[in-house]
C-alpha cells in the first residue's frame, strides 16, 4: 500500500508541475515525503538508500504524471477551471497543519519568524500578480545554440522554483515564454528533442542544486525555513484562487472538490509521521 501511495505521490507530484500557478513542492509538503524527495535529489546517498524503493515508485508516478497528464489537466482546467483550482486549493490548505508539526519537531515559532513567512508571502503573491497582470515576457527568436540557451537556464531557474513550496516552476518557465513550446513538445506523439534536451539538462541541474541548497538550509536554519515554506504554501492560495469564483454552480461544485481536497490532505498528514530533525 505504501508503495502505491508513493506513485500517486509522484503522480500528483508530476502533475502540478506542468500547472501555472500550481507548486510541485507544496503537493510534497502536503504528502509528507518533502524531506525524502529533497534528500535524494541533491544526491545523498545515506537518504538515497533509506528510501529507495519508495523514490522509484515516486519517479515512475511523477514522470507518469509529467508525460501521462499533460493532455487531461489542460483539458480540467479547460473544462472545469474553479472546481480543478479550489481542489487544489484544499489540498494546500489540509497541509499546514503538517507543517506546522514539522516545524516545530524540536522548536517553538519565535516573532522573529514573521519575517521569512511574511517576505515568502510577498514572494507569491507579487508573481501572482505579475501572472495575473498579463507581464511575461514574450517568446524568443532565439535558434540554435541560443535557443538552447535559453530552454536550459529557464528549465534550472524552473526547477528550482519547483521544488520551493509554493512557487510554480511552469510560471517560470511562462515567465522565461518557453512553458507552451516546452509543454508542446512532451506530448508523446509529437517529442521534440531540440527542446525536451537542453530542457531537461537544465532541470536535472536545476533540481540537484536546489535540493542541496533547500537541505542545507534545513539542517542549519530549520525553524526559518518552515517558516519560509508556511509563507510560500499560503501565499499559493491567493496565486491559484480560481476568477469564477462567485455564487454560481461551479463555485457550489468547487466548495465540494476543496473539502476533498482538504480531507485528503489532512488524513495524510494526520497518518504522516513527523521526521525528527537530521
Amino acid at each position: 500500500m505504501q508503495y502505491l501511495l508513493a506513485a500517486i505521490y509522484g503522480l500528483v507530484f508530476g502533475i502540478a508541475n506542468i500547472i501555472p500557478g500550481v507548486s510541485g513542492g507544496t503537493m510534497l509538503v502536503v504528502f509528507g515525503c518533502y524531506d525524502k524527495v529533497c534528500g535524494a535529489l541533491s544526491l545523498n546517498i545515506k537518504e538515497i538508500k533509506k528510501n529507495i524503493v519508495f523514490l522509484i515508485f515516486f519517479g515512475i508516478g511523477a514522470v507518469a504524471g509529467l508525460l501521462g497528464f499533460a493532455v487531461v489537466i489542460k483539458w480540467l482546467f479547460g473544462a472545469f477551471p474553479t472546481e480543478t483550482y479550489m481542489f487544489f486549493m484544499g489540498l494546500i490548505a489540509g497541509s499546514i497543519p503538517l507543517i506546522l508539526r514539522n516545524a516545530t519537531v524540536k522548536q517553538k515559532f519565535t516573532p522573529v519568524c514573521a519575517v521569512p513567512f511574511v517576505l515568502a508571502l510577498s514572494l507569491v503573491v507579487c508573481l501572482a500578480m505579475l501572472e495575473q497582470s498579463g507581464t511575461v515576457t514574450a517568446p524568443s527568436e532565439l535558434e540554435g545554440i541560443g535557443a538552447a540557451a535559453l530552454f536550459l537556464v529557464a528549465g534550472f531557474t524552473a526547477a528550482v522554483a519547483m521544488i520551493i513550496p509554493g512557487v510554480s516552476g511552469s510560471f517560470v518557465m511562462v515567465l522565461f515564454g518557453t512553458y507552451e513550446i516546452v509543454i508542446s513538445s512532451i506530448h508523446l506523439h509529437s517529442l521534440n528533442f531540440a527542446v525536451i534536451i537542453p530542457t531537461a539538462i537544465g532541470v536535472l541541474a536545476g533540481l540537484v542544486i536546489g535540493a542541496r541548497m533547500i537541505t542545507f538550509l534545513l539542517k542549519k536554519y530549520r525553524l526559518m525555513v518552515f517558516s519560509a515554506i508556511l509563507g510560500l504554501v499560503v501565499g499559493s492560495l491567493y496565486a491559484i484562487f480560481p476568477a469564477g469564483f462567485g455564487l454560481n454552480a461551479d463555485t457550489f461544485i468547487g466548495v465540494i472538490t476543496l473539502a476533498v481536497g482538504f480531507a485528503i490532505a489532512f488524513i495524510v498528514g494526520k497518518k504522516t509521521k513527523v521526521e525528527e530533525e537530521q
